[in-house]
């Protein structure tokens, strides 16, 4: 059974490898993650990662046109690369590695909550940039371009709740949860996304193009290297996922083990 379902795995990063959903890093890390996964909870965790990675993937493609000027802020547009795998399944994978061991339910419920985080986190980012007002920056509280980090909209808002319930209702499904683990995993997810946001907002190093003027995430706009503006050095996005879906499910994880 294990071996069939890293096949699956390897299936599953080849396609998104020739979908151009995934760089060859991220088809590579894909494969690690989903071989973790699944001999941690089977093709059922196999299951949860594929109707994230699906979702986000399809939610990518709508409104392509519209999510143009997004890509040329955010840092990393375009396949997901290894980096941007593991950071937001690395925690996942070390979940399901100990409950592995432990046949611990806390360490499902905390495969769960990164997930949920990440898919909150993924929706709205992809539902956001639909809207047609701009959002409100967290930081200045003013209206700022959309795919601008520590930005929220009522549409975005929206996205984050259905992200996160989306995965605690399938969830239920495949593993059986309890309305109130399910209630648990979509609270902890929208917290995850919250925190993403904030931390974007406060946290997160922000450049400004030498050619445009426009403020960006990316490290070179135009084919030229941008200029530091604020935030912390270190803190690309990447790091904000890690750290804040890593902090909400350390905050759920508690809950489990105290409730």
């Amino acid at each position: 059974m294990l071996s069939a379902t890293i096949l699956f795995c390897l299936l599953l990063a080849w396609t998104g490898r020739s979908f151009r959903l995934l760089t060859t890093s991220g088809a590579i890390m894909t494969l690690l993650v989903g071989s973790g996964v699944s001999f941690g909870f089977g093709w059922q965790g196999l299951v949860v990662l594929l109707l994230f990675f699906g979702s986000s993937s399809l939610l990518s493609k709508v409104g392509r046109s519209r999510k143009q000027s997004v890509d040329s802020i955010v840092e990393k547009d375009g396949a997901r690369d290894g980096w941007q795998v593991l950071a937001n399944g690395g925690l996942a994978f070390i979940a399901a590695l100990a409950y592995a061991m432990t046949m611990d339910f806390a360490y499902l419920l905390l495969f769960l909550f990164v997930i949920a985080a990440s898919n909150a986190d993924t929706w709205a980012s992809e539902i956001g940039p639909l809207s047609r007002r701009d959002p409100w920056s967290l930081k200045t509280l003013r209206r700022v371009p959309a795919g601008t980090s520590g930005a929220m909209s009522l549409i975005g808002t929206v996205g984050t709740i259905a992200g996160a319930a989306f995965i605690a209702i399938a969830a239920h499904w495949i593993f059986s949860l309890s309305l109130r683990d399910v209630l648990l995993v979509t609270s902890i997810g929208v917290l995850g996304s919250l925190l993403d946001t904030l931390f974007g907002a406060v946290g997160q190093r922000v450049y400004r193009c030498t050619v445009c003027g426009e403020y960006t995430e990316k490290r070179k706009h135009h084919g030229q290297p941008t200029a530091y503006v604020s935030g912390i050095r270190f803190l690309g996005n990447d790091a904000v996922n890690v750290l804040t879906s890593g902090l909400a499910s350390g905050i759920g994880f508690i809950i489990v083990r105290f409730w």
